[in-house]
């Protein structure tokens, strides 16, 4: 576990190396991750700072072997590792990643996903959010307050269990927070309350 002070409104998480990835609200001011690995010491936990971007990265950090086994049929493996990361109300989240699974848990603040496979789960989106991803699954819990624009292109979408063709959009009149997918092949399932 590792805390920083977070100063600057953007953070940008590069989850590559990582399965699963959860974001909740953090009851200070202070960033805190926590890396729970399967394999101890194989993932470093990376702070950088560029002007007004707060980065974290995952790095892998496990030694080849000398005597690699030859294996007939060639699989990915699961890195084992996840990571909860708890961020002050009110900044702009952007997280990316190749095959990662996303939840957010109620989190007060904008959050940007840009993966290419995996499922994403948002409970109760209360900030602007932007999805961009190319397969997988969208769960969101979206208030009356939110603007819908969603799209994909051989994947499904259910608004509280009804079917709707792609390219769906949806405007309430007191709308003040937008909720965007762009997918491929995801499908979307929404619950309005």
């Amino acid at each position: 576990m590792q805390k920083r002070r977070m100063l600057v409104n953007e953070l940008e998480v590069v989850t590559y190396g990582l399965d699963d990835i959860v974001i909740e609200n953090s009851k200070d001011e202070q960033l805190e991750v926590i890396l729970l690995d399967e394999n101890p010491y194989t993932h470093n936990i990376l702070f950088k700072k560029e002007g007004e971007v707060f980065t974290i990265a995952f790095e892998l950090n496990i030694p080849t072997l000398k005597n690699e086994v030859f294996r007939k049929y060639i699989t990915r493996r699961l890195e084992r590792a996840r990571a909860v990361i708890k961020v002050p109300k009110n900044k702009h989240i952007s997280i990316h990643g190749k095959t990662i699974g996303v939840t957010s848990k109620s989190y007060k603040g904008d959050v940007n996903i840009y993966i290419e496979r995996g499922n994403i789960k948002l409970t109760t989106v209360q900030g602007n959010s932007n999805i961009d991803i190319f397969q997988g699954n969208v769960f969101a819990q979206i208030t009356s307050k939110s603007k819908l624009d969603l799209k994909t292109n051989n994947g499904t979408i259910l608004i509280n269990g009804e079917r709707k063709t792609s390219l769906f959009s949806k405007e309430m009149p007191s709308a003040s927070k937008t909720f965007t997918v762009n997918s491929i092949h995801a499908n979307i399932n929404i619950e309005l309350k």
